[in-house]
């Protein structure tokens, strides 16, 4: 996944150590997707409540 509709965030040493010890995988970069990005940054978007909550 690479281009303008998506994030990506190439960690520290210190957030590569957090992620090693949640996971337990060596990560040295971070990828999402514009609307993953947007359900982690606001949750209860209409977007997020929609699929939380269809109707």
């Amino acid at each position: 996944m690479t281009g303008k509709d998506s994030f990506r965030m190439t960690l520290t040493p210190e957030q590569k150590d957090q992620v090693r010890e949640v996971t337990g995988k060596d990560v040295d970069v971070i990828e999402l997707s514009v609307e993953e990005l947007e359900e982690r940054i606001a949750p209860l978007t209409r977007r997020g409540l929609r699929e939380r909550y269809p109707l």
